[in-house]
């Protein structure tokens, strides 16, 4: 017998199988980059900073642009796509609820990691000019929000429509390098906070759409019609598909009495 998350179970199918194997070897993965690039942490940052700055700075001036205006493009085609979901099924629209939930979690759990880590700037601790000002002191730099933002929203992207990667995942990584280029986090800021929003978003949506979607059928079987309309859904009044056969099982027996009057009516007397 189908369980009652069969219907939901297209969202897993999207990740390719089970969930454990893939997250424990890109963390590997992550954890090994991450170390190597702190080990070279201060040479690789004043190449990339110093270079940054030999550049023209019209040049320099489009790094600090992408950082932000990235964010907001990767914010608005994933909001674009939640909102088309509502007219996708709930199913749909569990991934893409879930997805945006994870994303604010992600950033959230970036925000605790680096007020207990209290990584400084390297623009503060290194003698190298850099593009844009330093942040100001107590805005720590491991792992780095932007680089968190910019993986976690280009995931959710990637979550609800797999077609939209090849938009997302180099703007996702531009925002990233820009972190660097303009001297306010070092590569292994970037890399980790990049970690972060793949895989709390990742994961987070692979583990929660299935109670995601039971919560959003039971919401729309009990909730009000302005409920419904808001999340896409038609009101289908409850007596549409039950009540009409009865009546016209009361039609076809009231036709039969009729039938049957109108025969007795017709018979002849006898007396």
């Amino acid at each position: 017998m189908p369980s009652r998350d069969d219907s939901a179970m297209d969202v897993r199918r999207r990740f390719g199988g089970e969930p454990a194997t893939g997250v424990l070897s890109t963390v590997a993965v992550v954890v090994v980059v991450v170390a190597l690039l702190f080990v070279v942490r201060d040479a690789a940052y004043r190449a990339t900073a110093s270079g940054a700055v030999a550049l023209p700075s019209v040049v320099g001036g489009v790094f600090e642009v992408v950082a932000e205006l990235g964010i907001v493009v990767l914010a608005g085609v994933a909001v674009v796509l939640m909102w088309r979901a509502r007219s996708r099924g709930l199913e749909h629209l569990a991934v893409a609820v879930v997805a945006a939930v994870s994303t604010v979690a992600a950033y959230v759990l970036s925000e605790v990691v680096k007020g207990f880590v209290h990584e400084e700037r390297p623009c503060r601790t290194l003698s190298v000019r850099t593009v844009a000002s330093c942040p100001a002191a107590g805005d720590w730099s491991w792992p780095s929000n932007h680089a968190t933002i910019a993986g976690a929203l280009a995931t959710a992207v990637v979550v609800m429509a797999p077609v939209w990667w090849r938009l997302v995942v180099p703007l996702a990584l531009a925002v990233g390098a820009s972190r660097v280029l303009t001297g306010a986090h070092y590569w292994h800021d970037v890399v980790a906070g990049l970690a972060v929003g793949v895989l709390v978003v990742w994961f987070g949506t692979w583990a929660l759409a299935p109670l995601a979607h039971r919560l959003l059928v039971r919401s729309v079987a009990s909730g009000p019609p302005a409920w419904r309309r808001l999340l896409g859904q038609r009101y289908v009044p409850r007596y549409a598909a039950t009540d009409r056969p009865d009546h016209g099982a009361d039609d076809d027996a009231g036709d039969d009495a009729g039938d049957d009057a109108d025969q007795e009516r017709e018979r002849p007397q006898t007396d």
